[in-house]
């Protein structure tokens, strides 16, 4: 059975239905001794005669019959593989995709990206998790997760990606802050306790900023956690705390809230944020489309 291929299997499919080797040759477009020379190997791979002459022609046997239903069905099956993939349509589309992202990148990246796939794709559903470093290579891998937004300072290995959005630090504090007006020395930020927000592990950008406290030697008060960037605003008002967050949320929140933004005493790294995703939806018409509505969102960010 290993030297079989789908062409003799097509060849018995058309011997099946002529019941004739001369018909069964024309259709073929072989000689008729090329087509007897066919039949003779179907019959010795099959172990069984699998059509005999009789009177008008050659009518199959039994073990025949039921090998050419199995080949029919495994030819059909064949042919469902080889077909090119249908053209993928986002207007009619009902595929859904998930997206982890930090609250940063989807505050900033999923309100433009939604509203475009709701003009062109409406049946096209996005559902947006909290990362999972540590299983974020199994989950790309798999497919659980189709794109991952991240600020990462070590690339994926065996990740495809492609640069979102930029953005800088800045520190936001009360308004009425009582020793805070307008600008920020290092003894009043490494002086006042922070606010944190702290997901599964630890971020990017607690990382970098308490990395550069550490290369001035110096060790800032411990910080007051929260879960969540919505709480931190709140926390701030009316209290001596402050917070080092993206100058996108600073100054949302300041827009909103009675808060200062201020610049950070000390150089900290541009956060650059990017969109990763793994090698096996590379050439998926459905996740090129996603990755091209995603470079548009992020396009509308940097105009």
């Amino acid at each position: 059975m290993d030297n079989i291929d789908i062409r003799l299997l097509r060849a018995l499919l058309v011997l099946m239905a002529e019941r004739n080797v001369s018909r069964a040759s024309e259709r073929l477009d072989i000689s008729q001794p090329a087509t007897s020379h066919v039949l003779a190997r179907l019959r010795q791979a099959f172990h069984d005669p699998l059509l005999l002459r009789a009177r008008n022609g050659m009518v199959a046997t039994p073990r025949g019959q039921e090998i050419e239903a199995a080949v029919r069905r495994l030819v059909a099956d064949y042919d469902a593989l080889a077909k090119p993939p249908a053209p993928f349509d986002p207007a009619t589309s009902r595929r859904v995709f998930v997206i982890t992202a930090t609250e940063h990148a989807e505050h900033l990246m999923l309100p433009p990206l939604l509203r475009d796939i709701r003009v062109c794709a409406p049946g096209i559903r996005v559902i947006a998790r909290i990362p999972d470093p540590e299983r974020v290579q199994e989950l790309l891998e798999s497919g659980e997760v189709d794109l991952r937004f991240a600020w990462l300072l070590k690339p994926l290995q065996s990740m495809r990606a492609v640069p979102l959005f930029q953005d800088r630090f800045v520190c936001i504090a009360a308004r009425d802050h009582p020793d805070i007006r307008g600008s920020l020395s290092m003894t009043q930020f490494l002086t006042f306790p922070h606010i944190r927000t702290y997901g599964a592990t630890r971020t990017t950008s607690n990382l970098v900023i308490d990395e550069a406290i550490e290369r001035l030697g110096r060790k800032p008060a411990p910080p007051m956690q929260l879960q969540n960037f919505l709480t931190l605003p709140l926390a701030l008002a009316g209290t001596d705390l402050i917070a080092t967050v993206p100058h996108a949320f600073g100054r949302l929140f300041a827009q909103q809230y009675p808060l200062q933004v201020l610049e950070p005493p000390m150089r900290l790294p541009r956060i650059r944020y990017a969109a990763y995703w793994h090698e096996r939806n590379q050439k998926d018409p459905a996740h090129r489309w996603l990755r091209d509505a995603v470079a548009r969102a992020a396009q509308t960010l940097r105009r």
